[in-house]
Parts: structure tokens; C-alpha cells; sequence
């Protein structure tokens, strides 16, 4: 006895008090580093596509001042007649509202439609989410997620959440549907086919979630009337589509082959891989074609295998990877009589991202031996390497970012030859000033700080140093250059600047007398002056506009309040 409780079992009787304290429980509950890590690897495109929306320009652009004007009347006042119309061969319903409610509290905000589609690009990762087995658990789980953010958040659709209309357009469709395929995978079939109605009101691109619909139950065997449903309604939708007033596009620009619609077809989906190689996207998308058909025909043996209806459930990811797949088929078919390579527009990537999304997963549900040990590395090389060829594309819509402000002080200078060219529709100025969307705000500025030249405002041209393309000897590496054979109204101007090496704060143009009769934008990318001139900014380049009827008008920059004006032409452009 005495041997027994003096030997080693004694310390397991000792007093918890008298007992050293140890943190190694604690430790052992906190997450580790390879946790942590895809955390972040997840949240950190979340976190740069909202950046992104935040840092675009406010002035809208492109497809939102054509879509506002076909959906509203002389008045600004939204035109629910016009809601029958096709757009691009789609219907725009819920686009059209959502840019007329941005128009009616926003001032027509470029950043607040891009905000709004990252509200909605996280309502589909959401649902993507949603969809992910319960057996895909620990490190593997948090890196499909992570790519999968990585995919929806993806660096090639910064045209989505950078040029705000656009993500708009189509995220208000594949959002609603890919929420209608989630529910849809857990059985939901009503509050589906609701969304599925909702999303074919927004975007053509949302149509082909009637027949994943249809896919999804059948694979599960729900019910008869839960598949035959989404098949009478969606051909509903398309005998209304088919009806609805259509805008006549004209004949294609090319003589046309069958080789010119599939090529068109898989580069929509072969893009993720290929930003701007059309071979590869060719090659890619091909591969991607036939992955997604492997994987319902896999699923179709399954259903006829499978113990219980739900057993490895993979029905949703089959229908959205379908899914994406039949609306690259309809873009190839309605795009491809403009090029065999339409599919490389920026505009498209959503497609081929959920596509890749859905193959990853269904690759992550089948997994085994050594795909299933290095399926954390896969998923990672996979976000990763899309993230990365999308740098691609995110580059050219970051470099339109800077001259939208030519735009803003050609609309309100009426130079109309101008807003045409930047795709503004001058026919409607007077629509959007009753609407009052920025530039007719009050707050319209040429961007020189305060109390600066504004437009109508006087310069004093006699008292403002002149700056040519020569840096002086001893100088403070201050010049500027017109490229632009002459100042005139109603026509872009162009050069570059700097001051003490530094890009200019603002551009403004005037009459002969000082008057300010024009603006725009500076900060623009270029390489080829800071090449020339040694270590001065990058970001030298300026754009202008001035009111039409202008002639032999001036050019100022200005840098911390103080003016500079640019001297006449001569050699020394870079």
C-alpha cells in the first residue's frame, strides 16, 4: 500500500493548487499557422476587390449612361414600357433599376455600383459556401474556400468591381441563379425557381439555370413535378425572351465558320488560364468543355448507384459547373460572329472562374490517395495562378482609371464630338443634368484645390511662369509638352508635365484673355517621359477638353497652388 501511493501515482493525487500551471491546452486550441494563412488567403481578395470599387472613378462610364437612356423618359423618370426591350440580346430589368436608384441617390456614382457588386459577388461566395460538403473538413476545406475566393474575388474581374456598371450587369444574373442552384442542391425547390425569375430578369447569362435546375433534382431524385417545374418555367422565360423587342445589331463584321463559334464558345471559359493568348485559351477551354462533361456523365452513374438520394451529394456543383458551361455556349454563339477569340473580353471572366470553382470542389468530393494528401496544394496553385493571369486584365481597366475626368469636363463644356468618342451619348446632357448626376452637381470641381481655376473663372496669363519641354540647366526639373498640334474646342488634348519631378495636381485650359474654358485629367501613366527626363514621376501624362468653338486657347498645369503654363510646341517631345 505504502509502495503504491509513493511511487509515481502520488502526483496524480496532489492538489491542482499545488500543480504547475501549463498553457498547453490553450496553445493546442489556438489555430495554427497554416490555419491562419488561408484565412487570410481568404479574406485578402474580399478586402482588394472592395479597395477596388472604393478607388474607381466616380464618374460612371460606358454601357450605364446607354442602358439609363433607353430605360428612362426626356425627364430622367425610370420608363417601366421600355422593360420589354432586349439589350445586347438580354434582357435588363433589375440592371436598369439598380442604375436608376444609383442615379436617383448616388449622383450616378461609378464606386457605388462597384461596392454594390461586391455585396453581390459575396452573396454568390456565399452560396458557394453553402454547397460544400460536411465530409471536407480541417486544412483542405479552408483552401478550397480560400480559392474559391480567390476565384469569385479574382484579379480578372476587376472590370466588375473597378468599372462598377459592368459588374453590375452581370452579377445582378449570375448572383440570384447561383443562390437558386445552391438551394436547388439542398432540395429548395420553390424559393430556386423564385430566384432563377429574378436572375433572368438582369442578365442572358442567368437563362441556362433552368436546365441546371432540371439537372440538380433529376440527380437527386427529387419528386417528378420538383424537375418538371424548372423545365415548363424556363421555357417560359425563353418564349417571352424570344418575343420581347429586339435591337437590330446588323450583319457580322466576317465571314463566318463553325470553327469561328467554338473558338468563340471556349475562350470564354478557357480565359481564367489565358488573359490575353487566344491558343492557350483555346486549349484551356476545350479541357474545361470536357471536364465538366465528364463530370455529369460520372454523376449520372452515381445517381444510379447511390444507396440514398443524398448520398455524396454533388448535384449542385454538377448543375453550376452545366451551367457555366451552357452560357459560355451562348455567348459564343451570339458574340462569335464578331471574332473566333470574343471570349478574351474582360467582360466574360465570371464564367470561366465559377466553371474552374465547380471542377475544383467536384474535384475535392471524388478525391483520393495522393490528390486527397496534396489536395491543399492543388486548391492553392489553382486560386493562385487565376489570380495571377488576371493581373492581366486588371491592369487595362486600372488604366482607363485616370482620364474619366476628360469626360466629366466634356459633358459639362458640351463638347459633344468628345462625349461621344468617350461612349457619354451627348444627345442626353439634358437628360442627365435634370437627373443631376455627377458632373451636373455642385460640387464639380477641374480638381485644382481650393480656390483654384474653376471653369468661368479668370487666370492671370501675364503673371504665370511658362515651362517648356527643355529642363534648364541648374533647373528644377519642372516641363511640360503639348503633344497636340493645336488647342481648339471640343477635341482631346494631349502631353505631359511635371513640376520639381512631381505629376501636376490639374489641367486647365483657356481662351487667349485667361478665361478657363476647359479641363481634365492628369496622372497618366508615362514611361516613355520619365525614360527621357531620369528620376521624375511615371505619372506625367495629362488629357484635356475645352468648350467648343475654342481657338488658339492656352494650357496650365498647376502644383500646389501654383500655376504653370505650358509653352508652344517644340522639339523635345520624349
Amino acid at each position: 500500500m505504502s509502495e503504491s501511493t509513493s511511487g509515481g501515482d502520488t502526483a496524480t493525487l496532489e492538489p491542482a493548487s499545488r500543480r504547475p500551471r501549463t498553457t498547453g491546452t490553450r496553445l493546442s486550441r489556438l489555430p495554427g499557422l497554416g490555419t491562419v494563412s488561408l484565412w487570410a488567403l481568404l479574406v485578402t481578395p474580399i478586402v482588394l476587390a472592395l479597395a477596388e470599387a472604393l478607388r474607381s472613378p466616380r464618374l460612371n462610364y460606358w454601357d450605364f449612361w446607354h442602358a439609363l437612356s433607353l430605360t428612362t423618359d426626356a425627364n430622367g423618370s425610370l420608363d417601366p414600357s421600355t422593360f420589354g426591350r432586349l439589350y445586347n440580346e438580354h434582357p435588363i430589368i433589375t440592371v436598369a433599376m439598380t442604375f436608376w436608384v444609383d442615379a436617383k441617390l448616388f449622383a450616378g456614382a461609378n464606386w457605388t455600383l462597384g461596392v454594390a457588386t461586391v455585396l453581390l459577388a459575396l452573396v454568390t461566395y456565399a452560396a458557394l459556401w453553402s454547397m460544400l460538403p460536411e465530409k471536407l473538413t480541417g486544412l483542405p476545406r479552408l483552401a478550397v474556400l480560400a480559392a474559391l475566393s480567390l476565384l469569385v474575388f479574382s484579379s480578372a474581374g476587376m472590370d466588375y468591381f473597378g468599372a462598377g456598371w459592368m459588374g453590375i450587369q452581370w452579377f445582378v444574373g449570375i448572383a440570384p441563379a447561383v443562390v437558386a442552384i445552391a438551394f436547388a442542391h439542398r432540395g429548395r425547390t420553390v424559393p430556386a425557381m423564385l430566384l432563377a425569375l429574378i436572375a433572368c430578369l438582369g442578365h442572358g447569362s442567368a437563362f441556362p439555370v433552368w436546365i441546371a435546375l432540371v439537372l440538380i433534382a433529376w440527380l437527386r431524385r427529387d419528386r417528378p413535378w420538383r424537375v418538371l417545374l424548372p423545365l415548363v418555367l424556363g421555357l417560359g422565360v425563353l418564349l417571352l425572351w424570344r418575343l420581347a423587342t429586339r435591337v437590330e445589331v446588323g450583319a457580322p463584321p466576317a465571314i463566318l465558320g463553325v470553327d469561328t463559334y467554338f473558338g468563340s464558345i471556349v475562350t470564354v471559359l478557357g480565359r481564367t488560364w489565358a488573359a490575353s493568348a487566344a491558343d492557350t485559351a483555346m486549349v484551356t477551354g476545350v479541357a474545361m468543355l470536357v471536364a465538366i462533361g465528364l463530370t455529369v456523365v460520372d454523376a449520372v452513374k452515381r445517381r444510379g448507384t447511390a444507396s440514398t438520394p443524398q448520398a455524396g451529394n454533388s448535384s449542385g456543383w454538377v448543375g453550376l459547373g452545366v451551367h457555366m458551361a451552357l452560357a459560355a455556349v451562348l455567348i459564343g454563339l451570339g458574340r462569335g460572329r464578331f471574332s473566333n477569340v470574343e471570349g478574351l473580353s474582360a467582360r466574360y471572366s465570371i464564367i470561366g472562374l465559377l466553371a474552374v470553382g465547380a471542377l475544383l470542389v467536384l474535384l475535392a468530393m471524388r478525391a483520393q490517395g495522393r490528390v486527397q494528401r496534396y489536395l491543399v496544394p492543388i486548391a492553392l496553385v489553382v486560386g493562385l495562378s487565376t489570380y495571377a493571369v488576371g493581373s492581366t486584365s486588371a491592369h487595362i481597366v486600372r488604366k482607363g482609371y485616370p482620364g474619366q475626368p476628360v469626360l466629366a469636363v466634356a459633358m459639362q463644356t458640351g463638347a459633344t464630338a468628345v462625349v461621344k468618342k468617350m461612349n457619354g451619348y451627348p444627345e442626353n446632357l439634358d437628360k442627365y443634368r435634370r437627373l443631376g448626376i455627377y458632373p451636373f452637381t455642385s460640387d464639380f470641381t477641374l480638381g485644382c484645390g481650393e480656390g483654384g481655376p474653376e471653369l468661368g473663372s479668370r487666370i492671370d496669363v501675364a503673371s504665370v511662369p511658362v515651362i517648356t519641354a527643355a529642363i534648364p540647366k541648374g533647373g528644377d526639373r519642372t516641363a511640360g509638352f503639348i503633344e497636340s498640334p493645336a488647342v481648339t474646342g471640343d477635341t482631346t488634348l494631349t502631353g505631359w508635365s511635371f513640376v520639381g519631378g512631381e505629376q501636376a495636381d490639374c489641367v486647365v485650359v483657356t481662351d487667349g484673355s485667361g478665361t478657363v474654358a476647359g479641363g481634365g485629367a492628369v496622372g497618366l501613366p508615362r514611361r516613355d517621359v520619365s525614360t527621357e527626363f531620369g528620376p521624375i514621376t511615371g505619372r506625367a501624362g495629362w488629357e484635356a477638353v475645352a468648350r467648343p468653338g475654342l481657338e488658339d486657347g492656352l494650357v496650365f498645369v498647376s502644383r500646389e497652388g501654383e500655376l504653370y503654363r505650358l509653352g508652344a510646341q517644340t522639339d523635345g517631345k520624349p
